[in-house]
């Protein structure tokens, strides 16, 4: 049974809430179970989860004070696109009785992380544009990162492995690889492709290196415009690869660089506007420890 190992201005934050929060934590900076932590990242997460655990409360505290509290619309909104996640109902609910939350406990969580999000993003949105002077300095102090990656166009032909097996898709794909020197590349997509690129002719559009699966990426990014490679093999099956197209890498522009400067700038000004906010608000809240 849980037990409170805090409270912040006298609401409880329990042992259980440091457990989740420490579990979630351990997946989101290294990769692991909580069962699998050194003793010394244990510590270090533990005294994370705890800061977050206590600003988290001394926002909502806040949200409250200020009225800026989810309504039950938004919250049955929420659950419900959290619902899409599990195969049915019936699962979604059993996974929050195992988590030891019924359906009141788990909205009460919902409008908690609701209200938080609100009031945070207001917080964040209070902090002044960036100035065309701060802009231009970072453009100017980061050549290194001013620059369009180089993007290529590709279109595709894929045999799916399916019911039949490797063996069969592979010989689909031959087959098709056989009528490319007389027939047209886009409708032999059109006709055979099994990826919904099919119906635009296997077109996959712009993308850059990192978006697609690494064999199916070598293979494009090695082809000269125009040209298509030998089969590739991915865990989806077996494709045939076309460039249509390729942009090389190339120096962006003050003009087209300043979009992402803005949001940066703005961005780090409001994180430090949070920090900021937040540790007033822990400067006049009591927080007790739980002995």
């Amino acid at each position: 049974m849980s037990k409170p190992i805090l409270r912040v201005n006298g609401t409880p934050i329990s042992d259980t809430d440091l457990e989740n929060a420490v579990q979630g934590y351990a997946m989101e900076l290294h990769r692991k179970t909580m069962d699998q932590l050194s003793a010394d990242e244990r510590k270090e997460i533990e005294a994370l989860a705890r800061e977050k655990l206590v600003a988290r409360q001394l926002i909502y505290q806040e949200a409250l004070a200020r009225g800026m509290v989810a309504d039950d619309e938004a919250v049955l909104k929420e659950e419900a696109k959290i619902m899409r996640n599990f195969p049915s109902e019936e699962e979604f609910y059993a996974t929050l009785e195992k988590a030891g939350l019924d359906r009141t406990a788990y909205h009460r969580m919902i409008r908690q992380d609701l209200s938080v999000n609100m009031l945070t993003e207001q917080q964040a949105a209070e902090v002044e544009e960036p100035s065309a002077e701060e802009v231009e300095r970072v453009y100017r102090e980061n050549p290194d990162k001013m620059q369009k990656p180089c993007r290529v166009r590709a279109c595709h032909i894929l045999a799916k492995f399916g019911e039949e097996g490797r063996d069969k898709a592979l010989e689909r794909i031959a087959e098709i690889e056989k009528r490319l020197g007389s027939e047209d590349f886009a409708q032999l997509a059109q006709e055979h492709s099994q990826c919904p690129s099919g119906a635009r002719g296997g077109d996959l559009g712009f993308f850059q290196k990192g978006t697609m699966v690494k064999a199916f990426e070598e293979a494009v990014f090695a082809l000269k415009v125009g040209e298509v490679g030998p089969v590739v093999e991915t865990q989806f099956g077996f494709h045939l690869v076309k460039l249509i197209d390729r942009q090389e890498a190339a120096p962006l522009d003050l003009a087209e660089a300043e979009p992402k400067i803005r949001k940066f700038l703005k961005d780090e000004a409001g994180a430090r506007h949070l920090k900021d906010w937040v540790a007033g608000l822990r400067s006049r809240a009591v927080i007790e420890e739980e002995p």
